[in-house]
C-alpha cells in the first residue's frame, strides 16, 4: 500500500519497513526533504524505530513490530513533513590534496575527458565547497556535489583492487573520498594526508550529510605537515 504525503510518497516495505520517496520536480529540494525528514525522525526517539537511512531523494526507515506499526510510523513521518523540518547546519571542512602523479594517477584522463588542462581540473575541483549529499561504502564514505564538471567522468574499465586510504576520486558529475583500503573504480587525481575514519572516536567519521568540503591543494613538501586528524582541519 502507498500513501501520497503532499509532494512524499511512502510505501509499506516488507513486514518491519517504510521507503519515503520525495516526488519534487527539484532535485535539490528532493535531497534536503530527505535529509530533513532523516535528522527529524532520529532525534524523535519514537518507540520502536530502529533505524533511518537518508539517501538523494529517499529515507528507508525500519521499526520493531512489537513496539510499532506501518500506521504508527506512517502517522509519525506524516506529522513531521507536515511541520516542514529544518535542515541542519552545515560544518565546512579544508581538506589539504596533493593532486596528480603518484597522488593522482587518473588526472590526466580526467582532464582529457573533460576538455581542461590538469592545471584547470585542480582549479575546478579546488575552487568552490563541495556538498555531502550521502554517507555509503566503503565505511563513511562521503559521495559529493560540488563545481560543474564539464563532463560525465567514466568509472575506470578494470576497478582497482585496493584504493589507497584518503583517495580522492571521480565519477559522473561527483566527488568520493575513499577513506579505507576497498576495491574501487572511480577515476582518483589526488589524495589527502588526513585521516577521515577513526574507530575510536565517536561517530567515527565527524560530519554529515549537508556538510561542506573545501579541497586545499598543497605540494608533495607540505605532505607530511598536514598529516593530523580529521577533526584538527574543521573550519
Amino acid at each position: 500500500m502507498a500513501k501520497l504525503i503532499a509532494e512524499h510518497i511512502c510505501h509499506e516495505y516488507g513486514d518491519s519497513g517504510i521507503l519515503v520517496d520525495f516526488t519534487s520536480a527539484d532535485y535539490e529540494d528532493r535531497w534536503q526533504q530527505a535529509q530533513a525528514l532523516g535528522n527529524a525522525l532520529r532525534s524523535s526517539a519514537e518507540p520502536g524505530l530502529v533505524d533511518v537511512v537518508s539517501t538523494y531523494q529517499n529515507v528507508f526507515v525500519s521499526f520493531n513490530q512489537l513496539l510499532a506499526s506501518h500506521k504508527s510510523i506512517m502517522d509519525v513521518i506524516e506529522k513531521l513533513i507536515e511541520s516542514k523540518p529544518a535542515p541542519r547546519v552545515a560544518t565546512v571542512f579544508n581538506i589539504p590534496i596533493a593532486y596528480g602523479q603518484e597522488y593522482g594517477p587518473h588526472l590526466e584522463f580526467v582532464a582529457k575527458a573533460c576538455g581542461l588542462t590538469p592545471k584547470q581540473v585542480i582549479e575546478l575541483h579546488s575552487g568552490e565547497d563541495w556538498t555531502i549529499r550521502f554517507i555509503g561504502s566503503p565505511v563513511g564514505a562521503p559521495f559529493l556535489d560540488g563545481p560543474k564538471i564539464p563532463a560525465s567522468i567514466p568509472r575506470l574499465t578494470t576497478p582497482l583492487a585496493r584504493m589507497i586510504p584518503g583517495s580522492v576520486a571521480l565519477s559522473g558529475f561527483q566527488t568520493i573520498i575513499y577513506n579505507a583500503p576497498s576495491p574501487g573504480g572511480w577515476q582518483v587525481i589526488g589524495r589527502t594526508p588526513v585521516q577521515l575514519f577513526d574507530l575510536k572516536q565517536n561517530p567515527p567519521v565527524p560530519y554529515h550529510p549537508g556538510d561542506r568540503i573545501r579541497f586545499k591543494p598543497i605540494s608533495q613538501r607540505e605532505w607530511d605537515a598536514w598529516n593530523k586528524p580529521f577533526h584538527e582541519v574543521r573550519l
